[in-house]
């Protein structure tokens, strides 16, 4: 269940970050570099997202660490969005808005099962 809620948490954080292509978050953010900056700022967040699924499947006592870097993550989209920067006329589609919950709520999911791993390890 843990791996499940890992991938469905990674998942939804990955089309919310398609999504911010779309919305040219380099320009909602002020990030330096514009496109490439964006993409290479990915760079790192994808290897970790590939690196912390690898890791939870090779390495059985990373899964707590793992699980709450990933399930806290879950909660950056709607901090940065809705509650930081908080722009109306960005991110503010249905889909958007069911994918930034979304990934509250898988990445609660993952930090419980993480947490549960971790008691019953």
């Amino acid at each position: 269940m843990l791996i499940f809620f890992y991938v469905l948490t990674v998942s939804l954080l990955l089309l919310h970050e398609i999504e911010s292509s779309y919305e040219k978050e380099w320009e909602i953010l002020n990030l330096p570099g514009k496109i490439t900056g964006f993409l290479l700022l990915h760079i790192p967040i994808i290897f970790i997202f590939f690196f912390g699924f690898y890791c939870i499947v090779q390495y059985p006592n990373m899964k707590f660490i793992i699980s709450l870097i990933i399930g806290i993550s879950g909660f950056i989209p709607f901090f940065v969005h809705k509650v930081i920067v908080n722009k109306k006329e960005c991110f503010n589609k249905h889909i958007s808005k069911i994918i930034i919950i979304g990934s509250i709520f898988s990445g609660i999911g993952l930090i419980i099962l993480g947490i549960v791993e971790k008691i019953y390890a």
